[in-house]
This record gives C-alpha cells, sequence and structure tokens, in this order.
C-alpha cells in the first residue's frame, strides 16, 4: 500500500524484510522485534504463536540484526530477552556494541512460586559501522522506567523509556525507522523530539493504532505551537 504521512512520520503497513530494502538507508533504527509474545504472522521473522501446538521459537536475531544493520547508517537497537544477548551478537559481528538493559520498576511478579521473577527486558545495541556517538556522556547503558499497564498493544514500551533512548543515541532532525512498529510509541515519541520517523507495521489493527496516536501527537503539537 501506500504510506501514510503524518508531519514527519511516514508510516507502512507491510512485512518489514521487503518494505525496508526498498527505502534507502536511514538515520538510526530503534525497535521492539516480537520475542515473547503472539502474532498472527510471526513465522515470517523465526517466531511461532504461543497458542499452537509448534514448539515455542523466539524472534531469530539471525534474521533480525543483518535486516537492521543494512537499513541504517548509525545505531541499530533492538529489544530482546536476556538470552539473546549471545545470539545477537553472532549474528552482528563486529557490529555489535553493547548489551543495554531496561529495568521495569514495577514489573511484573512471578506468580508460579519456582523461579525469580524476570527484572526488565535486554537490549541489543549495535552500530552499522563508522563513528559512533554516544550522548549519554559517562552514563552506563542502563535505563529504567515503569512497565505500561492497560495499553493497545501487548508489548507497549513507556514512551518516556523511547524518549530517553532517542535523547541518548540520536539528535533533531534525524530519520529514525521502527520495522516493528506495533502501536507506534516510537513514533510519539520522536514526534515529541524533533526526529523524523518511518514506522513499518504487519498487523492492520496494531497500524491503525500506530496512525491515530502519531496523528495525535502532532495534533498536541499544533496546539501547542
Amino acid at each position: 500500500m501506500n504510506p501514510v504521512t503524518i508531519g514527519d512520520a511516514t508510516l507502512y503497513l507491510g512485512d518489514c524484510l521487503e518494505i525496508l530494502p526498498t527505502l534507502g538507508k536511514v538515520d538510526h533504527v530503534i525497535t521492539d522485534p516480537p520475542y515473547d509474545v503472539k502474532t498472527h504472522d510471526g513465522a515470517r521473522y523465526g517466531f511461532r504463536d504461543t497458542s499452537s501446538k509448534i514448539p515455542f521459537q523466539p524472534c531469530d536475531p539471525a534474521i533480525v540484526a543483518p535486516a537492521l544493520l543494512a537499513s541504517c547508517n548509525g545505531w541499530a537497537i533492538a529489544f530482546c530477552s536476556l538470552e539473546m544477548y549471545g545470539s545477537y551478537k553472532a549474528a552482528a559481528g563486529d557490529r555489535w556494541v553493547r548489551a543495554g538493559f531496561w529495568r521495569r520498576t514495577n514489573g511484573v511478579p512471578q506468580f508460579t512460586g519456582d523461579r525469580p521473577g524476570q527484572p526488565g527486558e535486554g537490549i541489543a545495541i549495535m552500530h552499522a559501522g563508522g563513528k559512533k556517538q554516544w550522548n549519554g556522556s559517562g552514563r552506563h547503558g542502563f535505563w529504567e522506567f515503569p512497565i505500561v499497564s492497560g495499553g493497545e498493544h501487548p508489548t507497549t514500551k513507556p514512551h518516556k523509556l523511547m524518549e530517553a533512548l532517542l535523547a541518548d543515541f540520536t539528535h533533531a532532525d534525524q530519520v529514525i525507522a521502527d520495522p516493528f512498529m506495533g502501536s507506534g510509541t516510537t513514533g510519539v515519541a520522536c514526534a515529541n523530539l524533533g526526529r523524523k520517523f518511518i514506522g513499518i507495521e504487519i498487523e492492520p489493527k496494531y497500524f491503525d493504532i500506530a496512525c491515530k496516536r502519531i496523528e495525535a501527537a502532532y495534533a498536541q503539537m499544533r496546539l501547542f505551537a
């Protein structure tokens, strides 16, 4: 389909592995690939619906990491499970930079009683090559924000977390892509911080939600202006 343009955001409904190569390179990629949630087309990325009888397989970094790195000139950042750090590092090769971490300050408790609760999510930090620029000075790659409750997407990230990542890794007027856009939180953060945004989402339901949320962000900016 033709992309939807909202302010400085360009949004595509479709498969990111097909769309990304047609867009040319962006400045940076910040995204949250599916790795522990149900998705109707997860097998496209090496992932199986956990409700099926097929054994669970997380999103395959061997597919995702090269696609992200090939699509940008700078940072390629992907949320992941802690167990996937090694797979992302192997897939990125010398483009691997660091293992970051998002601590959920109100993390979901573990009710089974047989193991500790998950403290947060991993963040695979890679770079496509050339000069790196980190705006966080001497800080660690560690972010603390509460999880989103009752969001319209099962893995909605806090918008303050996404704004913090944008502030730390990007600059105003740069082009940021999120090929697993979900409900559009990265796009909202880009609108708030003056970054251009390209979002791709394969699920029509979440694509429509993302369009509405990003349109609302720009409408609020126009109102205050």
